[in-house]
């Protein structure tokens, strides 16, 4: 009877192993495990220069958009003060040649208006004298002589004429100061927007020089420290994403087909199986050495072939976990 006993517990406990191996996916065709991870980004320097303040620290973790480094470039202040001082003058420029066209446009009309004025009052003087000869002749002049032009109308029609010459000629300087300024101010004008396009091409690079945190990680590396002066391409911080954004599992002695590309996984944490999350195969790799958490033995080295599986952000694996994929 004890040996009954003995037996069948060795069959449940034979049984519970069966279950906790398929359960975990342990020697499943269709799963097998990995690791998660992320891929460190770098912020490195564009241009050379000073380092103005470091505000982080290695291992400390940052959000999206804290500020990280300040950067410095006097090449670059000096460069931006020089154009907007440009920008300045032309703008001021254009201001004071549209004064001045209309001051030429005034002077013009002023000069003219003498020789009008002289006009309309040599003209009302004839006008004048017109009416008091026809006055006084009008009882001794036939009409048939009447309906005649007089030479006084003669002339007030020619003086009449001068004017409209002198007004037409007038109108005519007016437009051509009128173009010639305005060819001016339209080469000031592009003038101006191309050194405010450099500007704000400058103004950019200036923002550039403030270092951000484009996701939320944490803090690998710190590569440089306060009033260092750094060349273009220097690399200044490395950080770590917060989670991993990708999974790698090795096939071993396992047809490629179960995971083909574009195919839906589950990804689970290998200590806590309900942390899940659903990823998509992406590509395969070479086949290499098993990473050493991973390997079921030290002594005898396995290898497996690269499969990557693209995770989503919002997950709750950590950066370098063991994970299981089915």
């Amino acid at each position: 009877m004890r040996i009954n006993w003995f037996y069948l517990l060795i069959g449940i406990i034979f049984l519970a192993m069966l279950f906790i191996n398929v359960r975990y996916f342990r020697g499943s065709a269709d799963a097998t495990i990995g690791m998660a991870q992320s891929i460190p980004y770098k912020i490195n320097s564009e241009k050379s220069a000073l380092v103005k303040s470091v505000l982080v620290i290695a291992g400390m973790q940052v959000k999206e958009g804290d500020t990280l480094i300040k950067l410095t470039s006097q090449e670059l202040e000096i460069e931006i003060a020089k154009l907007s001082n440009r920008v300045a003058v032309l703008k001021s420029e254009q201001t004071e040649k549209a004064k001045l066209t209309e001051a030429e446009i005034a002077y013009i009309k002023a000069e003219n208006s003498i020789s009008l004025e002289e006009l309309d009052a040599e003209i009302l003087q004839i006008a004048s004298e017109l009416k008091l000869n026809e006055d006084l002749t009008r009882e001794f002049v036939s009409a048939e002589k009447n309906q005649k032009e007089s030479p006084l109308e003669i002339k007030i029609n020619s003086l009449k004429q001068q004017k409209q010459k002198h007004l037409l000629a007038q109108e005519i300087k007016i437009k051509d100061i009128r173009q010639i300024r305005a060819t001016e101010q339209l080469q000031l004008q592009n003038q101006v927007a191309l050194l405010e396009s450099e500007l704000t091409l400058m103004e950019s690079e200036r923002k550039s020089l403030i270092k951000i945190a484009s996701a939320p990680g944490v803090i690998k590396n710190v590569f440089i420290k306060d009033n260092e002066q750094v060349s273009s391409y220097t690399q200044l911080l490395e950080i770590n994403p917060v989670r991993p954004t990708t999974v790698v599992i090795y096939l071993i002695g396992k047809r490629a087909d179960r995971f083909p590309v574009g195919a839906q996984v589950t990804v689970s944490s290998y200590d806590q199986v309900r942390n899940t999350v659903t990823g998509k195969v992406i590509g395969y790799g070479s086949v290499i050495e098993l990473p050493p958490v991973l390997q079921k033995s030290t002594a005898v080295r396995a290898f497996g072939q690269e499969v990557f599986i693209e995770i989503p952000d919002d997950n709750n694996l950590a950066n370098g976990e063991k994970v299981l994929v089915r």
